[in-house]
């Protein structure tokens, strides 16, 4: 991996020229084992994606937040309140359902896919979530100008988008539940500065927006605190088990992966940041492997299944 030159030691964009990495990783860090992999930025935006949300008939798609692929399949993690945006937001309503609450239909929400990367081409394909999954309750507001908000139990969705064409299969990062020590280096990466942008989107969902710019962008910082209990004791407002950790993490970082020092091994997700400091939280990933996603079915028991292919956990 290697930053744009200019940038700061703690804070930068992946520099996007092919190169040739070794094959060998130096030494035992996440940045060495990183290189192993040939062309990072390229391996990366395969698996690390940008959530964007647009209006049907408009003519604008907002960059909301990151996400991580997590199975072959098209499984995807992100944040919470990443999803929550068009209401938050305002842009979007929500309606009343038997079996919960949903967007209205004229909302697409969804990631952004480079389509055949392997050629170099900047392509890609806006997928839709065609199912999303994130725990909590709405909490009905006692004054008649407040909305309805919903008070989450961890801030981390799981969402289901299209498998790819042509045989091609979603690449998922690895998982590991372990929490982070007190001290302990963090990696956040994530589309940092990704602007809005105008759409121009084909029946099959292939984007052609020539101003349209995917960079991830690096935060490293090191872990101030970790609170396992945090859905029982409520020690920091940050829902779920979660941990503190100080790094620059705009905004459109929610939903990103956290990875440790020890390896190329998702551990937590962006939850909330503080603008202008290097101040930010993160969702444990042990508050939701166990809970039911589709059907009664867990992350758990998507990576016991072979269909999905969801790669094994790191306990």
């Amino acid at each position: 991996m290697k930053s744009k030159p200019g940038s700061e030691d703690d804070y930068f964009a992946i520099d996007p020229r092919f190169e040739l990495m070794t094959s060998r990783p130096r030494g035992g860090s996440f940045l060495g084992l990183l290189q192993s992999f040939g062309h990072t930025d390229l391996l990366l935006q395969q698996s690390i994606l940008p959530v964007v949300a647009f209006m049907e008939g408009g003519n604008t798609a907002r960059c909301i937040g990151t996400a991580f692929v997590v199975s072959c399949s098209g499984y995807v993690i992100t944040a919470s309140h990443v999803l929550m945006d068009p209401h938050d937001s305002g842009y979007a309503r929500l309606t009343q359902l038997p079996q919960g609450r949903a967007f209205e239909a004229n909302l697409n929400i969804g990631v952004i896919v480079p389509v055949n990367p392997a050629s170099g081409r900047e392509e890609a394909k806006f997928l839709p979530f065609e199912r999303a999954r994130y725990w909590g309750e709405w909490k009905q507001s006692p004054l008649l100008h407040e909305r309805d908000r919903f008070e989450m139990f961890t801030d981390i969705a799981v969402c289901k988008v299209a498998e790819l064409p042509d045989g091609m299969v979603h690449q998922p990062l690895n998982l590991s539940l372990r929490t982070f020590a007190d001290g302990e280096i963090t990696y956040t990466i994530g589309y940092a500065e990704m602007e809005d942008f105008p759409i121009d989107i084909a029946a099959d969902g292939r984007l052609s927006t020539p101003s349209l710019k995917r960079e991830l962008f690096v935060s490293v910082g090191e872990t101030v605190q970790s609170y396992p209990q945090n859905h029982l004791l409520k020690d920091v407002p940050t829902p779920g088990p979660c941990f503190n950790y100080r790094a620059k993490v705009p905004g459109k970082m929610s939903g990103a992966p956290i990875f440790g020092g020890d390896g190329a091994v998702v551990r937590g997700v962006v939850s909330r940041s503080f603008s202008g400091e290097r101040d930010a939280y993160g969702a444990m990933l042990t508050s939701v492997m166990g809970l039911p996603v589709t059907e009664g079915r867990s992350l758990f028991d998507f990576m016991n299944d072979s269909q999905e292919g969801m790669p094994r956990v790191d306990i």
